[in-house]
């Protein structure tokens, strides 16, 4: 008894090797409008607002790019704020000191790694209670003793 297959032996039929044209056609147009939608979102680099100084020079400025920066650091188990040369303060000695700055260079908070989170938050709620609207977070790393 012979058995039948159902495919030709050593032949190819050309209707199961078609690819489903149609199908790769709807994948392809996709994917060029996603590409040029998400091309079209983004901003131009030009057109994004910088964060430095406009450079023109105030009086008492060197040049509009004056950094002002609080560090935060751990001396003898307490948490010290220190701005500039100015000696180490406390929390509301720093407070008071940063409601004079002006507003508009903002301000950059250090804080080194074994400070406390809450010392590190509390640094950034002062500068925020004291009318910044530019503060920017940077950490440091510990001073190898």
């Amino acid at each position: 008894m012979r058995m039948v297959s159902s495919r030709r032996s050593g032949l190819l039929d050309l209707a199961e090797m078609r690819l489903p044209l149609i199908a790769l056609i709807d994948v392809i147009l996709f994917l060029l409008m996603y590409f040029l939608l998400a091309g079209s979102l983004e901003s131009e680099e030009r057109e994004l607002a910088s964060a430095l100084g406009s450079g023109t020079s105030v009086s008492g400025d060197s040049g509009g790019f004056t950094p002002q920066a609080i560090e935060v650091t751990v001396q003898g188990g307490t948490t010290v704020f220190r701005m500039g040369t100015r000696p180490p303060m406390g929390r509301a000695a720093m407070a008071e000191l940063i409601a004079g700055l002006p507003k508009e260079p903002g301000v950059v908070v250090r804080v080194a790694d074994d400070v406390p989170v809450n010392d590190a938050a509390a640094a950034l709620q002062m500068c925020r209670d004291a009318g910044f609207g530019k503060i920017a977070y940077q950490p440091m790393a510990r001073a190898t003793q």
